[in-house]
């Protein structure tokens, strides 16, 4: 069962949340940042701070990673002495966890109970002066500690560069929130975190989640496998969130999905099964609310478009007029179908997409499904019409 080779992804740890590819696909400007903020780091020994700030999957985490690895691989190159760590403040949400964690990454073996939050701090900063290392603590969701009322600590940590003999330390900070935290700390706290060192992720747009899935695909799936289209449909099942993360879980879902169908290719179902898997905004509620026409228009879609990731408004009103006769119930005009279509694209349960042609500098209107296999919607309209009509 688990000896069986894969026809379809090459490699599924790339799939991973905490994968960070080398190269950050749409987040140069925000990697250009850190790199002016942190030179002095590098350059001389100096302690900086910066904060991260947007919405989920906008690659706030993974940017930070990708910059502090790349920091460290410049450094190691130059004989500069350099490391960091990663705390999910989420996950380590008290003073004496994140502390540990702190302590640990010197000593591995360091006890988990009997030492005080004072005597770990103690222990980190000695650890730290020891190495001899440019440090840069990441705080990764920073705002759970502000809930939990714990923001000294991100005081205190700011305030680490001087240890009791003196010696210089150049202990840096780099805090990640979704919401905008610093207006939270207290006047101390903010002479260390200046405003100006915001750097902010905006959502990723269609386009930008489209080269992201690219890609990844590109290192996790084999050639061949899936094609241009796939990806658009993938890329328009999950730019409505802008999310990186859920595109890319779309893809690992969409993958898994054709793998056990033992085809040796993804195709436009696939990735409809794993958007209903994940998220479909396609309810029976929705799709009780239509009337008979509108139910006949998305019934004559549902079967234009099976195992095709688009289809032609033309394409689907011929089927139309099928279903119609099929139900024999009256077909209306071209004008009367079209306001079907763009009513069903309202209530979210198809997409009209801007597609250019190979030859053509125009652009064609073309229908999407990406929320629900096709097959799956058509059974679930039938049942409605068959009640109705």
């Amino acid at each position: 069962m688990f000896g069986k080779s894969s026809i379809i992804i090459k490699d599924q740890s790339k799939f991973s949340f905490d994968y960070v590819p080398k190269v950050l696909v749409h987040r140069e400007s925000q990697m250009g940042e850190l790199t002016m903020l942190f030179r002095p780091v590098v350059e001389s020994g100096m302690s900086e701070t910066a904060f991260l700030t947007g919405n989920v999957g906008s690659g706030k985490t993974a940017t930070a990673k990708r910059f502090c690895s790349d920091m460290m691989e410049y450094c190691a190159k130059n004989n500069i002495p350099m490391d960091y760590v990663l705390v999910n403040c989420r996950q380590k949400n008290t003073e004496s966890s994140i502390l540990l964690q702190l302590v640990r990454h010197f000593d591995p073996g360091f006890p988990d109970r009997g030492f005080s939050t004072a005597e770990m701090m103690r222990t980190f900063r000695a650890s730290i002066s020891k190495s001899k290392k440019r440090f840069v603590i990441i705080l990764d969701e920073v705002d759970v500690l502000f809930k939990k009322g714990i923001g000294d600590l991100i005081y205190q940590l700011s305030r680490f560069n001087e240890d009791s003999s003196g010696n210089k330390l150049s202990v840096s900070m780099i805090l990640i929130s979704q919401e905008y935290v610093l207006d939270r700390l207290d006047e101390a706290s903010l002479s260390s975190f200046k405003r100006s060192n915001t750097v902010r992720f905006r959502p990723y747009d269609r386009d930008e989640i489209r080269s992201i899935l690219q890609s990844r695909a590109e290192e996790c799936l084999k050639e061949g496998t899936y094609d241009d289209g796939i990806l658009d449909l993938l890329a328009d099942a999950s730019c409505e969130y802008g999310d990186a993360r859920f595109a890319i879980d779309l893809l690992d879902k969409t993958a898994r999905i054709a793998e056990s169908k033992d085809l040796g290719h993804i195709d436009a179902e696939d990735v409809r099964a794993a958007k209903a898997m994940i998220y479909s905004v396609v309810t029976e509620t929705k799709l009780q609310s239509l009337d008979a026409n509108r139910l006949l228009t998305l019934l004559a879609i549902s079967r234009s478009i099976r195992n095709k990731p688009y289809i032609t408004i033309e394409a689907s009103e011929k089927t139309y007029a099928i279903a119609c006769e099929e139900y024999d119930y009256p077909a209306r005009k071209h004008t009367q179908y079209f306001t079907y279509i763009k009513d069903l694209e309202k209530n979210g349960l198809i997409k009209i997409v801007k597609i250019f042609g190979d030859d053509s500098k125009a652009p064609t209107s073309m229908i999407s499904v990406p929320d629900i296999p096709s097959k799956v919607l058509a059974d679930k309209i039938v049942e409605i019409l068959e009640e109705i009509l």
